[in-house]
C-alpha cells in the first residue's frame, strides 16, 4: 500500500483526535491526555519520517570516525579490538528507505497496469501473474488494511 503515507494516516489520526474528539471532552484530564496522544503521534509521525535516514548518516559518520581512530597507534589493543568489532560488524545492506521504496512501487505498478492494459487476453501468462501479483500484495498489506480496523467502532 503506497498511498496513503504514514505520515498522511498519522496526520489524519491526530487531526481527528484534535478536531473531532477533544473539543467534546468535558474531563480535564481527559482533554490533556487527548493533547497528550496528539503530541505523541506527533513524535511518531516525526520519528518515522526521520529515523531511518539519521541512523545512516550518524553510524557513517561514527565508522569514518572509527576507521580514522584506527590509523591512531597509540589506542590500547583491547580499544582497537572494539573499534574493529565494531566496523566489522555492520549490518548488511538490506531494504532501501521507505521513500525510495515508494517510488519502486509507483514505476514498478505503473509498468504492470501498462502491461495489463496492452493485453486484452485474461488468460495470457502476464495477466495471470498480474493477478497472482495482487493477490500477493493484498495479503502482504493486510495487516494494516482490515486487520487495524477490527476494534471497536463508533
Amino acid at each position: 500500500m503506497i498511498y496513503p503515507t504514514t505520515n498522511v494516516v498519522l496526520t489524519s489520526i491526530i487531526d481527528a483526535v484534535e478536531t473531532d474528539i477533544a473539543p467534546h471532552v468535558q474531563d480535564d484530564h481527559a482533554a490533556s491526555l487527548c493533547k497528550t496522544v496528539a503530541q505523541m503521534l506527533r513524535s511518531v509521525r516525526a520519528r518515522t519520517a526521520d529515523e531511518i535516514s539519521a541512523l545512516h548518516a550518524g553510524n557513517d559518520e561514527l565508522r569514518d570516525i572509527l576507521t580514522t581512530a584506527l590509523q591512531c597507534a597509540d589506542h590500547p589493543t583491547e580499544v582497537r579490538a572494539s573499534i574493529v568489532a565494531a566496523i566489522d560488524d555492520a549490518p548488511a545492506p538490506r531494504y532501501p528507505d521507505l521513500a525510495e521504496l515508494h517510488c519502486d512501487a509507483i514505476r514498478l505498478r505503473a509498468a504492470l497496469v501498462s502491461i495489463i492494459d496492452a493485453t486484452p487476453d485474461e488468460s495470457h501468462p502476464s495477466r495471470q501473474a498480474a493477478r497472482e501479483y495482487m493477490r500477493h500484495q493484498l495479503e502482504r498489506e493486510q495487516r494494516w488494511q482490515q486487520d487495524a480496523f477490527t476494534g471497536p467502532r463508533r
